[in-house]
C-alpha cells in the first residue's frame, strides 16, 4: 500500500510538472510574434498600443547585469578602488545624511583641490558662520569633543577613510559644495555612479572629524584681520584640506600643530580657527592674527571656540558670544565631564536657526553621534572602526 501511495504521489508530480512546461512552452510561443512587447510589459497589463519607455523605466524592467555595469564603470574611467568606494554610499537619514567609505588611496584627489575654493557652489545669505565647538576632557575614560555646525542647509556626509600612509578617520562632509542643486543630493545612493562621480572628491572636504589615534579637529569662522602672510618656502595649502591632513598624519595635538607650521594656509571663503583635542587630555585652539600663528592650549580639561579671535585680545575673554559663555560656564561647572547624553544637550542649548549637524566624537571610545538639522530627538550611532 506505501509503495502505491509513493507512485501515485510521484506521478501527480510529475504530471504537476509536465503542466508547468506546457504553460512555458505556450508563453514562449505567443510572444514570438513580437517578443519586445511580450518582454518589456507583464502579460496581464498588456495594452493595446506600444508604450514609449524611458530609460530609466527600461533599467526597471531590464536590470543591468552585473558585467553590463562594469562595463560602463570601466567607460566612467572607475577603477575598482573608486567603484567599491561609491558603491559604499549608504543613506541613514532623509536630511539627508549618508555614510561612505573610501576605498584606496586618493592623495591624488586631495592635492588636486588644494586650490579650491572653500564657497564653491554654497554661496550663504549669511553674513558670517556660527558654529560652537568644545573639548570635554575631564573624564579620563570618556573625553568629548562636541560641535555645532551652523550655516546654510547642509545635506552631510560621514566619510570613513583609512589611507595606507596615515591614520584611519572619520570626517564630516557638506556635500552642497559638491553639487548644484539639492534635488541632485536627496536620493543618491538610488542613483547610478555616474552620479556619485563628485563624491570620490570628499576626502578634500572635511568640515570636521576624529582619527583612529583620538584626535579630532573643527572649525569655525573668524573676523579677518586681512593680514594672512604667504612664506613661499612653505606649501600652501587651503583651510579644509588642511583639516584632512591633521587628521590623517597627526597623532595627537603637538602633532598637528607642528604639522600646521609647515604649510602657509589659505582660507577659500571666510577666515577660520581651528579647535583641536585628543585622548591625553590635550587641546588647543589655533589662530592666525596679524600674519602669524597663534596657539591657546587648555590650562583646564576644557576649550571652548566659537566666532571670535581669542589672540585679539590675548585671551578668550567671555561677554562676547552668548554661545561661548553657555558652553564655559557648562564645562566649567562638571570640571569638562560630560556624558555623550549631557554634551549633546549642550549642543542643543546653544543651537540656532542654521545648525546643520550636531557630532559628538568620543576620543577615548571612537563613538561619534551625530544630530541634523537641529532634530535632537533623533540621534545617529556610529563608531570609528
Amino acid at each position: 500500500m506505501d509503495g502505491l501511495v509513493y507512485m501515485a504521489v510521484m506521478n501527480r508530480k510529475k504530471f504537476f510538472k509536465f503542466l508547468v512546461c506546457v504553460a512555458i512552452l505556450m508563453v514562449l510561443l505567443s510572444s514570438c510574434g513580437n517578443p519586445a512587447i511580450q518582454l518589456a510589459i507583464p502579460v496581464q497589463e498588456k495594452p493595446t498600443s506600444i508604450p514609449t519607455l524611458l530609460p530609466t523605466e527600461l533599467a526597471t524592467i531590464f536590470p543591468v547585469p552585473t558585467m553590463m555595469q562594469g562595463i560602463e564603470d570601466q567607460a566612467l574611467g572607475l577603477s575598482e578602488d573608486e567603484i567599491a568606494t561609491l558603491s559604499s554610499l549608504e543613506k541613514v537619514a532623509d536630511y539627508p545624511l549618508y555614510t561612505m567609505r573610501y576605498y584606496g588611496s586618493y592623495q591624488q584627489v586631495a592635492i588636486a583641490h588644494l586650490g579650491k575654493q572653500l564657497t564653491g557652489t554654497h554661496t550663504s545669505t549669511k553674513p558670517s558662520w556660527g558654529c560652537s565647538l568644545f573639548a570635554a576632557l575631564g573624564n579620563g575614560e570618556n573625553m568629548l569633543y562636541g560641535r555645532n555646525f551652523d550655516w546654510d542647509y547642509s545635506p552631510a556626509l560621514l566619510l570613513y577613510t583609512d589611507p595606507l600612509d596615515g591614520y584611519a578617520s572619520a570626517s564630516m562632509v557638506d556635500l552642497a559644495y559638491l553639487y548644484d542643486t539639492q534635488a541632485e543630493i536627496q536620493d543618491l545612493s538610488e542613483a547610478p555612479l555616474a552620479a556619485r562621480l563628485p563624491l570620490l572628491e570628499t576626502p578634500a572636504w572635511p568640515f570636521d572629524g576624529i582619527n583612529e589615534r583620538g584626535l579630532a579637529v573643527g572649525m569655525a569662522a573668524v573676523p579677518s584681520d586681512g593680514s594672512l602672510q604667504i612664506d613661499p618656502q612653505k606649501e600652501t595649502i587651503y583651510s579644509l584640506p588642511m583639516i584632512r591632513e591633521m587628521l590623517d598624519h597627526a597623532a595627537d595635538v603637538q602633532e598637528a600643530v607642528a604639522l600646521m607650521e609647515n604649510y602657509n594656509l589659505r582660507f577659500g571663503g571666510p577666515p577660520l580657527h581651528y579647535l583641536l583635542a585628543d585622548s591625553t587630555g590635550r587641546s588647543a585652539l589655533v589662530e592666525f592674527y596679524h600674519g602669524e600663528m597663534v596657539v591657546t592650549y587648555n590650562e583646564q580639561p576644557w576649550q571652548v571656540a566659537t566666532n571670535f579671535l581669542c589672540a585679539s585680545e590675548g585671551a578668550c575673554n567671555r561677554d562676547r558670544c552668548w554661545r561661548y559663555d553657555t558652553i564655559s560656564e557648562r564645562l566649567e561647572e562638571t570640571q569638562g565631564r560630560l556624558g555623550m547624553h549631557q554634551g549633546m544637550e549642550l549642543l542643543a542649548e546653544v543651537s540656532q536657526e542654521g545648525t546643520q549637524w550636531s557630532v559628538l566624537y568620543g576620543l577615548s571610545s571612537g563613538e561619534i553621534n551625530v544630530v541634523l538639522g537641529a532634530e535632537f530627538e533623533g540621534v545617529y550611532e556610529f563608531f570609528l572602526e
